[in-house]
């Protein structure tokens, strides 16, 4: 259950949310001399205004990263021969209306998730004769609960 509330907190990081944040482009995966690296273990990523500077420690990997980046849709461009620029503009009332549904319904997929982890758990504890469905309803109580909260806190987010 709690990789299922970790999963679904990587996928609020990496949904936009109008501000300008490093965790929208940590989660790209870039192709490097035959392995895919996220962007955060290639470079450092800062926030200026409405602009991610990214500056990777190897400047060899620096059109990797830019075709990495536009590959997922985000608008990116080098300045220099060390420095990529993503430029991120502020989003609409219904774009923000439409990512906070999206939200919501990545939070009800989670839940789902912790229930059938639930109902597999009470499985094995009828079969096997022992265990404690009270522990187990607990966990998946504590579950749900942080589920509402970071669904909760990325739609205050966004504003939708």
């Amino acid at each position: 259950m709690t990789r299922t509330v970790r999963h679904l907190a990587e996928q609020l990081v990496s949904i936009r949310s109008g501000t300008v944040d490093s965790g929208m482009v940590g989660s790209v995966r870039v192709s490097v001399g035959g392995n895919t690296l996220s962007i955060d273990r290639l470079a450092s990523v800062s926030g200026r205004g409405d602009q991610l500077l990214i500056r990777p420690f190897d400047p060899s990997v620096v059109p990797a990263v830019v075709r990495a980046l536009t590959e997922a849709r985000i608008s990116a461009y080098a300045m220099d021969k060390t420095t990529i620029r993503v430029t991120v503009p502020p989003i609409s009332g219904e774009q923000k209306r439409e990512v906070s549904r999206h939200v919501r319904n990545l939070g009800d997929q989670a839940k789902i998730a912790v229930r059938m982890i639930r109902q597999d758990a009470r499985k094995q504890i009828a079969a096997r004769g022992r265990g404690s469905e009270r522990a187990v309803q607990e966990a998946t109580d504590a579950a749900v609960v942080e589920i509402d909260r970071l669904v909760a806190a990325k739609v205050a987010e966004i504003g939708g």
